[in-house]
């Protein structure tokens, strides 16, 4: 449990890398307006295109790793440990519940009882 809570806890950092990732990525894939030909230009687009090269990779990854967590899989597993563990005795630990808690009952009150009223006439 302290590892989903601790996933939990890195998630608005995740969403904010992907949002500065998918920024770069757009930028870097959006052409720019006509910018004037010269050795300017040519610097922009090596930059350009070097971004591209090292955050395309890293997108990838992220986005495999994401669906790979949130697949159908990953959440079925989820679903199955879940049952097993909490659910899957659930209706032979409620009748003992019940049970108990009745048997309880009985005895507070029968010791609520005064003695005259509430007397077993077995003995």
């Amino acid at each position: 449990m302290s590892l989903l809570r601790c996933r939990l806890q890195a998630l608005p950092s995740l969403c904010l890398c992907i949002l500065g990732l998918a920024c770069i990525v757009v930028c870097v894939t959006t052409e720019s307006v006509s910018p004037a030909p010269g050795p300017e230009s040519s610097r922009w687009n090596l930059v350009k295109a070097r971004v591209k090269e090292m955050a395309e990779p890293l997108v990838t990854g992220i986005r495999d790793r994401w669906q790979r967590f949130w697949g159908p899989g990953a959440f079925q597993g989820f679903v199955q440990t879940y049952y097993e563990d909490h659910l899957k005795d659930l209706g032979p630990r409620t009748q003992a519940w019940v049970q108990s808690s009745r048997d309880s009952l009985l005895n507070k009150t029968h010791s609520l009882c005064p003695w005259l009223l509430c007397r077993d006439t077995q003995g």
